[in-house]
């Protein structure tokens, strides 16, 4: 089977195709020079995101050795070196999970511990790993809907059982991720639950002088800036509605729309064009209702700049992106039915007053006319504190988890 998909698989990853197979640079091999390094993978950018953190909890302990991180896309390994210089020594995509594909990789690399990020199991990596006595760790571990879904009747639910078994240890980051993996009968020695890593990561990337200058770019003074972020098809006609119930009652607004997918800005583009006056972000020209975010890794730096943010895979059943981003900036968040993959922070963000769950395009305009109408200063500066306050006694999950992981050094 796998021999027959590698056309395919050659064709969609051209890029770092010899790495894919497990075979490593000469070049790398002997950068090495025999040092065993800290290999951590993330698929794609959330998953990088996820890492970052980790990897400057080790930095700053003053951990000298090299760390090779993977990933299986581009985009994700755009993002490693956007968030990570001077964290890692080098970066290769991971092999695929073929027992001769992952035993050549942890042959040529030799490495002293693994660390892959939020839900990614690759069952013949975790046997080779176990096999060579290499501590292999999940980082920032989370069991959404759509995982334990696959773990429904006694032979997919023993088939990860055993999987997860092969780690060494799991680091969680919600207690609902501890109930339902302890209550398969995986290990509760493996588990613990230590957080969201990507908090530290918020704090680490907010930048106020990009901020700021996204803030003059976009004429705040004058217009009030809503922003839907990574959203998904059949997300942004929602976005659009509740726009234009807002706008039909204040005219001094504009909304940013980003999708998931930067690919997928002339669609969305072209769908906003159907009603307001539309531009592309990297247009630098910002004068339109509508701004299309057309490239990726600013996303965090305009949650900043905004009003109010609605937050995408929520409406369809994505389980949620990432609704820490906006939050971490003091802004009131909004997002569909479907948060299951942020369950927690959901549930406490909308007790606290900083989050609210919508169910329409016009119960999200309503929301959006809200806040508008209520007192900005008094309002805002509330927000910013319960905000801030939430982020200090969230923190410290990265800081925890390499503690953990040097442990096997």
């Amino acid at each position: 089977m796998f021999f027959l998909s590698w056309p395919k698989l050659k064709k969609k990853y051209s890029e770092g195709y010899e790495e894919r197979k497990g075979i490593q640079s000469q070049g790398l091999i002997e950068k090495l020079k025999g040092k065993r390094p800290f290999w951590v993978h993330g698929v794609s950018v959330g998953e990088v995101q996820a890492l970052m953190p980790v990897l400057r909890a080790a930095r700053d302990s003053g951990y000298s050795g090299p760390i090779i991180i993977s990933t299986t896309t581009e985009t994700g390994r755009e993002m490693a070196f956007r968030l990570g210089e001077g964290l890692f020594d080098f970066h290769i995509y991971y092999p695929w999970d073929k027992k001769k594909f992952v035993k050549r990789a942890l042959q040529s690399l030799n490495p002293w511990a693994f660390a892959t990020a939020e839900t990614e199991l690759w069952p013949n990596m975790l046997w080779e790993l176990k096999d060579a006595s290499v501590p292999a760790f999940l980082i920032n571990g989370r069991v959404s809907d759509r995982t334990w879904e696959r773990f429904k009747g006694p032979m997919k639910r023993k088939f990860g059982v055993s999987v997860f078994e092969l780690f060494t240890e799991i680091y969680l980051r919600e207690k609902r991720d501890f109930e339902r993996l302890s209550s398969i009968g995986v290990s509760a020695d493996k588990l613990n639950i230590l957080g969201d890593t990507k908090t530290d990561a918020l704090l680490s990337r907010k930048d106020l002088t990009s901020r700021d200058k996204w803030l003059d770019s976009l004429y705040s003074e004058k217009y009030k800036i809503f922003i839907a972020g990574s959203t998904h098809p059949g997300e942004e006609a929602v976005v659009l509605r509740a726009f234009e119930i807002l706008n039909s009652k204040y005219h001094q607004t504009k909304l940013i729309l980003a999708p998931r997918h930067p690919e997928r800005a002339k669609e969305v583009f072209d769908l906003a064009q159907q009603k307001f006056s539309v531009c592309l972000l990297s247009s630098g020209s910002f004068d339109s209702d509508v701004i299309v975010v057309d490239k990726i890794g600013v996303l965090f730096d305009l949650y900043g700049t905004a009003f109010s943010a609605f937050v995408g895979g929520s409406f369809v059943d994505k389980g949620g992106q990432n609704i820490l981003e906006p939050a971490s900036w003091g802004i009131p968040v909004q997002y569909g039915p479907h948060m299951e993959d942020f369950a927690e922070a959901s549930a406490e963000f909308i007790e606290l007053g900083i989050a609210t769950q919508v169910n329409s395009a016009e119960n999200l305009g309503d929301v959006w006319i809200g806040i508008m109408e209520r007192a900005p200063s008094e309002y805002c500066e509330n927000l910013k504190e319960v905000s801030e306050k939430y982020f200090k006694r969230s923190s410290g999950s990265s800081i925890k988890t390499w503690e953990r992981i040097y442990k096997y050094f």
